[in-house]
């Protein structure tokens, strides 16, 4: 009956239809564009039940799911089925670029060309204005009220102006008043000026170049000695006076600091200054340029190039050596092997085999020592075995020996054989004979 019963059990599990039922779903993958139209995400899954033979298959849809992802364009960009429609002034593959027009015939504009994000904007030189053709006039700053800010004369020039005074007025330094007479011809003092004279607020004045200082008594232009006057003028560097403004040496690797007063050192590694083929190492007042293993820096201090190990003295190898791109090979002639170093030459068989370049052993080597312990060890024990039973054995015969020449057959070690008529050992504990 039970027998039955588990036979119908079996049956039906048999038969039961099961159809195939497909795991929880992963975790998305990242998207495979960051903007624009074709970007694309999936997403798997495995079976978590396989269907019975006559159960329903699971499809290859039920395993993978794709879906578009960061479907985007930028800077009013239109998103079409697989690009981005850019509005004007925008490119790329997502609008993201903006287009500098100037760099495209100055834009179109006749004088100046302004980039802006996604436009650009026309200009024009001082003196001028643009109008609505984008075309630049000259302005006549005569015509305007200030009579372009002279006090006399105003002559307009294409993009500029002038002004003028009526003699016997002279313009003076600003270039706009006129002075009632000419007074560096006219003043008996003016012509004291060693350089140069200029009116200034219906008043002459004595002018001097850079590195002059005007002495109001002598009205001399005197050389001013910076080196000596101003102690950080040229710090760091050597200072040379001279007429005029002194000159500042700073040196190979060393420059003047923003102010051209003091020298500092130049990162010729950062300014892209070096010329180092390979590595470029800042140092105060130069630089270093440095090479990988297996090449030098040439004649010029700045380019790599491979260094012929093989032309060391001594030679790296034992035998033959061969050049190679950044390294060496050693070779050995017949019947002849590389030792562990690579270096050295000897007998094939008869190379040693050292240690390691740590100091400690390989692993090769380690299996060999502990094997070689052990047989030390295995052999001291068979040695010490064997020792103490010849010692036993030899013990026991000289007692029977002892107790044969003395006649004394009782002896608990010794038993005469009345058969064979012969002395013998007996085995302590159990009573036997040998």
């Amino acid at each position: 009956m039970l027998s039955l019963l588990l036979s119908l059990i079996f049956l039906q599990s048999v038969s039961a239809k099961q159809d195939c039922i497909p795991d929880q779903w992963e975790d998305w993958s990242s998207c495979s564009q960051s903007c624009g139209a074709t970007g694309t995400r999936q997403r798997n899954r495995k079976i978590a039940i396989l269907p019975t033979v006559d159960g329903v298959q699971c499809s290859s849809l039920d395993f993978l799911e794709i879906e578009g992802c960061n479907k985007m364009c930028y800077n009013g960009g239109a998103l079409l089925s697989t690009s981005c429609q850019c509005l004007q002034g925008f490119t790329g593959s997502c609008c993201e670029l903006d287009v500098d027009e100037c760099a495209n015939a100055n834009g179109g504009c006749q004088q100046q060309c302004t980039n802006e994000v996604g436009s650009f904007k026309c200009d024009c030189f001082e003196g001028f204005v643009i109008n609505e053709m984008n075309i630049c006039k000259d302005i006549d700053e005569c015509t305007d009220q200030n009579n372009g800010g002279c006090e006399s004369l105003c002559m307009n020039y294409y993009g500029s102006h002038a002004c003028g005074c009526l003699p016997p007025k002279i313009l003076e330094m600003d270039g706009r008043t006129c002075a009632s007479e000419n007074h560096c011809a006219t003043h008996p003092e003016a012509v004291n000026c060693t350089h140069g004279c200029v009116i200034h607020n219906n008043q002459f004045k004595c002018e001097c170049p850079e590195g002059y200082r005007f002495d109001e008594k002598t009205f001399q232009c005197n050389d001013i000695d910076e080196c000596q006057s101003d102690p950080m003028f040229c710090a760091g560097g050597t200072c040379i006076s001279g007429t005029g403004k002194a000159l500042c040496e700073c040196g190979i690797g060393r420059g003047l600091d923003s102010d051209g007063v003091q020298c500092i050192d130049v990162n010729e590694c950062k300014a892209g200054i070096s010329q180092c083929s390979h590595t470029c190492v800042n140092r105060n007042a130069g630089h270093v340029c440095l090479c990988p293993a297996g090449m030098i820096v040439g004649k010029d201090h700045k380019t790599c190039e491979d260094e012929n190990e093989c032309l060391r003295e001594p030679s790296p190898c034992s035998h033959s050596c061969k050049d190679l791109e950044g390294s060496y090979a050693c070779s050995c002639p017949l019947n002849m092997e590389l030792e562990h170093d690579n270096r050295t030459c000897c007998e094939i068989g008869k190379c040693i085999r050292p240690l390691s370049a740590e100091g400690k052993t390989s692993g090769s080597d380690k299996l060999i020592i502990t094997i070689s312990v052990i047989a030390v060890v295995v052999v001291a024990v068979l040695v010490v075995v064997i020792w103490r039973m010849l010692r036993r054995n030899l013990s026991t015969s000289e007692k029977v020996l002892r107790a044969i020449k003395q006649g004394d057959t009782s002896a608990p070690d010794v038993y005469y054989n009345p058969n064979s008529e012969k002395y013998g050992a007996r085995n302590q504990g159990d009573g036997s004979r040998s």
